[in-house]
């Protein structure tokens, strides 16, 4: 059996048995016995038992060749292809950058970030083994497996078959963004609505087309191998071993202050804006990112991201105004995840027709509370990806049965031309004060008909009590009279008994 030393062993045996596997699964061809192939293998397992904190993703051992849901073989990958952190101003993008640095203890000096054209396409990972290419996946994300799509990239522009240089190296990655440039996109008979969904849709298909993918172009923005320390100085020695451009824009120097740095970030960015319009490639951005290889892994990443680079989103240029119709959804061929659509009626913009757009999980749907029939604003960011911005509200309507309040004019006495004017003329007269008003006015019958309420409250209470004043005068006058009659018929009747009495 094998005995495996070390780790860098252990590393050049993972990269000799996925050459073995890609011979054997994709080329149908078998390099080595069975019995030695066995060997191999249960050596890496052995060594892996005694070390699992060492052991690659990538590995023979940690996977196995597949088929997806689309019938595309599924390879691993021995680190994921991450997203990275948007932002949309100077002081953000210098902020984030301030951030990393600190997080990793760099010093600014020397320090320095490259700028370049941020490519609308699809992530691919090469792979060279002794020069050769012998894998090739695409598909970004936190999973360390892509789709297969070797065969794709034998046809693309810009991709080596073989590169003499890395003839001695086990393995050589390198990774990039495969497009379709504005030429070939006006071109191509098959083009979709946007050039990202037309270079995605050609590297999707289950077999390669070569008469399809002779369209597309694969450009580097990242070089993984031994002895490569530089992006800026790695990026040109590609160009110069006949890959295409990594769209390198400038460098810039962490040592300036916060102050500084702000504006050079706005410089680039406003000069790249007006730029973009003469690339011949679709671009969306710039991407900021560390030159210095050493500092990714101290910097670190996050399961979307990765921290040592970030993007500088451009503002949509594009925009237009149309009628929402309803939403569909999408699930995603790997992760299964579940995407709302936004359908709304068709529009041009940048000489392209669109009626869809994507709006992310339900969450972020419900949010721009959308209903059908209602007017939205869509647009494309970075000219290329299509987005609902949100609804546009509608103007509130003038209640016409409502009267606009008259602010009282003041009608100035006319000029005579003929008339000089006086040095000091009169003080024009101020108008009387408005008389009473005998109308109501917004919001004014309520408060007088509580007046007149009052009023009539007030009116109520007199009347009452004059009658009761009455009353009382009529039942005091007919008690005294009454008092009085029967004093009368008292006398009438004793004075006989009394004159009786004297004699």
């Amino acid at each position: 059996m094998k005995i495996i030393e070390n780790f860098e062993d252990y590393r050049d045996l993972v990269d000799e048995m996925k050459v073995y596997d890609y011979n054997y699964f994709q080329l149908n061809m078998q390099s080595i016995s069975d019995e030695r192939y066995d060997e191999l293998y249960f050596a890496l397992q052995e060594y892996e038992e005694a070390h699992p904190d060492e052991v690659l993703k990538d590995s023979s051992t940690q996977h196995c060749y597949s088929e997806n849901g689309n019938g595309k073989r599924t390879v691993a990958r021995r680190t994921a292809c991450l997203s990275m952190k948007k932002l949309h101003d100077a002081k953000a993008v210098v902020k984030y950058l301030r951030a990393q640095q600190r997080a990793a203890n760099i010093n600014g000096k020397g320090a320095k970030v490259d700028v370049e054209w941020k490519f609308d396409g699809e992530t691919v990972s090469l792979v060279y083994r002794r020069g050769a290419l012998s894998e090739a996946t695409y598909g970004h994300g936190k999973e360390l497996y892509g789709i297969d799509c070797l065969e794709h990239m034998k046809y693309v522009n810009g991709v080596e078959g073989y590169v003499e240089q890395w003839k001695d190296e086990d393995r050589v990655e390198l990774r990039g963004e495969v497009i379709i440039s504005l030429e070939e996109f006006a071109r191509y008979s098959k083009a979709g609505k946007s050039p990202r969904s037309t270079s995605n849709g050609i590297m999707s298909k289950k077999e390669a087309v070569p008469s399809e993918c002779i369209h597309l172009e694969f450009h580097p923005f990242r070089l993984i191998a031994d002895g490569e320390t530089l992006h800026y100085y790695a990026m040109d020695e590609l160009a110069y071993r006949g890959f295409l451009t990594c769209g390198f824009v400038e460098q810039i120097d962490l040592g300036k202050s916060d102050d500084e740095l702000t504006q050079d970030v706005e410089r680039i960015v406003c000069t790249a804006e007006l730029e973009r319009e003469k690339l011949p490639y679709p671009t969306d951005g710039l991407v900021f990112k560390f030159d210095n290889y050493d500092y990714y892994d101290r910097i670190g990443y996050t399961d979307h991201d990765a921290k040592y680079n970030c993007a500088f989103k451009f503002r949509p240029v594009f925009k237009a105004v149309t009628t929402y119709c309803g939403h569909h959804t999408t699930i995603g061929e790997k992760t299964g995840k579940v995407t709302y659509v936004a359908d709304f009626d068709e529009v041009e913009m940048n000489g392209h027709r669109f009626a869809h757009a994507n709006c992310g999980s339900e969450k972020t749907f419900n949010q721009r509370g959308l209903v059908a029939g209602c007017k939205i604003e869509v647009s494309l960011h970075g000219d290329v990806i299509v987005c609902v911005d949100g609804k546009v509200e509608d103007e509130p309507e003038i209640n016409q049965s409502q009267e606009p309040e008259v602010e009282p004019c003041v009608i100035e006495p006319e000029i005579n031309q003929n008339q000089e004017l006086e040095a000091d003329p009169e003080p024009i007269p101020q108008p009387k004060p408005k008389r009473k008003r005998n109308y109501p006015q917004v919001g004014e019958p309520t408060l007088r008909a509580e007046c007149e309420d009052k009023t009539a409250r007030e009116d109520k209470g007199v009347s009452v009590k004059t009658v009761l004043a009455g009353v009382l005068a009529v039942l005091l006058a007919v008690s005294t009279g009454v008092v009085m009659l029967a004093f009368a018929g008292a006398a009438v009747f004793l004075m006989p008994m009394l004159g009786g009495m004297r004699e």
